[in-house]
């Protein structure tokens, strides 16, 4: 039981991480639908930040679909993934308007 309630914790730990990653992304979204007036070194800013929280994500949702195929039961095999799609339109949109 103990060797269960480690690898739920370590599997809590992992969502929390996926979340706050997501959480990055939603304000990245937030700040570049509400300021329609951002300079260039923002809004490169706000790109880079994007990549390299995008680079974590992929890896870290990686892990976790392994970690979860490995120690979850079949009907407990459940990921939900951010949809960054929108986002990335978002910010070429406002790029390429510089």
């Amino acid at each position: 039981m103990a060797n269960e309630n480690k690898i739920q914790e370590y599997a809590d730990s992992l969502e929390q991480e996926k979340i706050m990653i997501e959480t990055h992304f939603v304000n990245i979204e937030r700040i570049l639908k509400n300021n329609e007036k951002l300079d260039q070194e923002k809004l490169f800013a706000l790109m880079s930040n994007f990549n390299t929280l995008s680079i974590q994500y992929d890896q870290l949702c990686n892990d976790l679909i392994k970690f979860i195929q490995i120690f979850k039961k079949k009907e407990e095999q459940e990921i939900r993934l951010y949809k960054t799609d929108e986002l990335v339109e978002l910010l070429e949109k406002r790029v390429n308007e510089l």
